[in-house]
């Protein structure tokens, strides 16, 4: 059994064949769509059948943005049925994502059985496919956007795939094929819904934190707006996005913040109160104790970068600093 965690998974790749993208018509919570994306991370391209995965608990509350007063069944409730009871459609057939969730209360993680005539679609891909670090998405925030993101990444993937010198891709959809695709309810009108609440929330979103940038253009018939016209551009997210990657975040703090209380924990190994701070070297080390080696120190790195993402470390929240 494959134990998924959050954090094991920043850099792991989500492959999926492109009719996921183009042609599944579906609409999951945004918790949903990242927990099925984290399970997809997990497949191996070596891997000739399914296996079971578990994700934990503590991993779906920060996915969700837990309210701390519920209890943990309560989010695997969320969850399991977020991905069995919204099937979805893939030319005629129908599928859930998952066929089998179980929650293992003492361990505090839910097993996960994706559906296995979703073979075609997600194991031995040759060609015809997304793929996409996980790490675009874990930041987004509604489950409309990430589908745009993978939308709009595969029209890039495709448009750049044989000349590396391109950065941008321009592709137009349809009002009404976006509705059918993304199951947005007729009730959701283009200007105040899908306008406002999904096109320039994308908008503004992917630039800060994924690795394309949109711009788009209405195409109306009459006054009524009938497609969209979308330019999809590769995203550096410039050097003062200090939480863009993690050779970014690392350069920043070794700039700023040397000889300064990164933060003040207790070491897992030793159990020992520590104060991490960055040395004028640019090694991180304990104020209570020394230098640590490499091996301990990226560990220590990739910590500091996942808090300092989630908006946890205390440092980096200091507008003075800035």
């Amino acid at each position: 059994m494959d134990i998924v965690t959050v954090d094991e998974n920043k850099n792991n790749i989500v492959k999926k064949h492109q009719e996921l993208v183009h042609s599944a018509r579906y609409k999951l919570s945004e918790v949903g769509i990242k927990t099925v994306a984290i399970l997809i991370s997990q497949i191996k391209v070596s891997d000739e059948e399914f296996h079971e995965y578990a994700i934990k608990i503590e991993d779906i509350k920060e996915l969700i943005g837990a309210d701390k007063t519920r209890n943990n069944r309560h989010y695997a409730d969320i969850v399991t049925h977020d991905l069995m009871s919204n099937p979805f459609w893939v030319g005629n057939e129908r599928f859930n994502w998952v066929t089998y969730a179980k929650w293992l209360e003492y361990d505090n993680i839910i097993i996960f059985e994706i559906h296995r005539k979703l073979k075609p679609y997600l194991l031995e891909l040759q060609k015809n496919f997304l793929q996409y670090n996980i790490e675009n998405i874990l930041r987004l925030r509604s489950g409309y956007v990430i589908r745009l993101y993978e939308l709009c990444k595969d029209h890039l993937n495709e448009t750049t795939r044989y000349n590396k010198t391109i950065t941008k891709a321009v592709f137009d959809v349809k009002i009404e094929r976006l509705r059918e695709l993304f199951m947005i309810p007729n009730s959701y009108q283009y200007s105040s819904h899908i306008k406002n609440l999904i096109l320039n929330k994308a908008v503004k979103q992917f630039k800060e934190k994924t690795d394309i940038q949109i711009s788009y253009e209405e195409q109306k018939i009459g006054r009524r707006v009938d497609r969209i016209v979308i330019t999809v551009r590769t995203n550096n997210k410039g050097s003062n996005d200090y939480l863009s990657n993690r050779k970014i975040f690392i350069a920043h703090i070794r700039e700023n913040y040397i000889n300064a209380d990164l933060i003040e924990t207790t070491d897992k190994h030793t159990g020992n109160r520590v104060i991490i701070s960055v040395a004028p070297d640019g090694k991180l080390y304990d104020k209570l104790g020394s230098t640590y080696e490499a091996s301990r120190a990226d560990e220590m790195w990739n910590t500091l970068f996942d808090l300092a993402q989630r908006g946890k470390l205390p440092i980096m929240n200091r507008a003075t600093l800035f």
